[in-house]
């Protein structure tokens, strides 16, 4: 049996109400009302749910279906962006910041070297997407703020 990543058995579910509940979401993706199956995960994320089938079959027989409907409430299923672990998107950039400081930012946050990234600027924009020579990890960003 072929290995099935995890991004072909991953969907993104908008529109989950806040009082709506992890187990709830569970429940209902398991169940074939939904075309769904066992599951490995659900994470809700405000607004936004994330739902890790154990197979890929599932998932896309979830992304087939026109409408999910919980609680009354209309569910948008799609499938969930994949992530490039060599781009990262640098937003909120005020488009007047000059590239140097940027460098120096990305550089400084990341721990990086000059050779290690590129950045590609879009003019008149407040972002900067930066294409990194080596995969992103969770570890690779400087915390910028703490709680106290």
């Amino acid at each position: 049996m072929p290995v099935e990543s995890p991004e072909d058995r991953t969907v993104e579910v908008l529109g989950v109400a806040e009082a709506l509940d992890e187990e709830l979401l569970s429940l209902y993706f398991e169940n074939k009302r939904s075309g769904g199956g066992p599951l490995v995960s659900v994470e809700k994320r405000g607004n936004r749910a994330i739902v890790v089938f154990e197979q890929a079959e599932a998932a896309a027989e979830v992304l087939s279906k026109q409408h999910h409907v919980l609680n009354n409430i209309q569910l948008n299923v799609r499938k969930a962006a994949t992530k490039d672990q060599h781009r990262l998107l640098l937003r909120g950039i005020n488009p007047s910041t000059s590239t140097e400081m940027i460098e120096l930012y990305v550089e400084n946050m990341m721990g990086l070297n000059v050779t290690d990234y590129t950045l590609c600027p879009l003019p008149g924009r407040d972002f900067i997407l930066i294409h990194l020579s080596r995969p992103f990890s969770k570890g690779l960003l400087i915390p910028c703020f703490s709680k106290t």
